[in-house]
């Protein structure tokens, strides 16, 4: 038996957040450029204050206002909810995407309390000069108050990577190995393997767009190590979508 049923056991390295900017609020100096993305305040119209780093406050506004539905809290939907965003140099919030879908209520209320936060955000500036920049921000809803959150949801995203490879590479049905990929990612939406495998299972399909959208996204995330499948037997290069895969990550 090939040898990629090793992944079918692998421990799926992730770290859940909760409303976390993609990007740090840091400042950077990028040869010689100072860059700084925007930072939210919890206050209105502070555009043009010069304000300390309140990087914290986002993550405690959306604890504090975003409310589970009620008809997801009864279907028992969870995961990790992810929304991008842009915070334009006048502060405002604009151009809300779902990134990583729990459910409809959901991505309704979270996007909901993030339109509330227009103009309470200190905007980034490119070299002094105040820029429109991207922001990305993931919120926890779990069906049931859980010991151990983050114990929880890798269990159940890995329950789904196993599952998925199974019809993926056993039993060569890859939608049906879609579907637990999309479950799995739901749970742990920044997890590498899941996203490199299921970009493999939408290429597979037809959806080339979709795998090119999800190995961006692990370049976005810093890349995935492929010594990790140095092990494994099974010919990656055979599959579509390996050039493009090679090309986006740069094996």
């Amino acid at each position: 038996m090939k040898k990629i049923i090793v992944l079918l056991v692998c421990v799926i390295a992730s770290m859940i957040t909760y409303g976390q900017n993609k990007m740090q609020n840091v400042m950077v100096n990028i040869e010689g450029i100072e860059v700084a993305p925007p930072q939210f305040t919890g206050i209105e119209n502070v555009a043009t204050l010069i304000s300390t780093d309140k990087s914290q406050l986002i993550k405690n506004y959306l604890r504090k206002n975003a409310v589970y539905p009620e008809s997801a809290a009864r279907c028992m939907k969870e995961g990790t909810e992810v929304i991008q965003f842009t915070v334009t140099s006048a502060g405002k919030v604009t151009n809300l995407k779902v990134i990583n879908s729990v459910c409809s209520e959901i991505d309704r209320e979270v996007i909901s309390v993030l339109e509330s936060t227009d103009g309470m955000w200190k905007p980034g500036y490119n070299n002094g000069n105040l820029v429109d920049m991207e922001q990305e921000v993931s919120l926890v809803f779990a069906a049931d108050d859980y010991r151990n959150l983050q114990k929880h949801f890798t269990k159940v995203a890995t329950r789904y990577f196993v599952l998925g490879n199974k019809k993926m590479y056993l039993s060569k049905n890859p939608k049906k190995a879609l579907r637990h990929y999309n479950h799995g990612i739901r749970y742990l939406p920044y997890d590498k393997s899941l996203l490199f495998v299921r970009g493999l299972c939408k290429y597979e399909l037809g959806d080339e767009e979709g795998g090119r959208e999800d190995w961006n996204r692990i370049a976005e995330l810093g890349g995935i190590d492929f010594g990790d499948f140095n092990d494994l037997t099974f010919d990656f290069e055979k599959m579509k979508g390996y050039s493009e895969m090679a090309e986006i990550l740069g094996k």
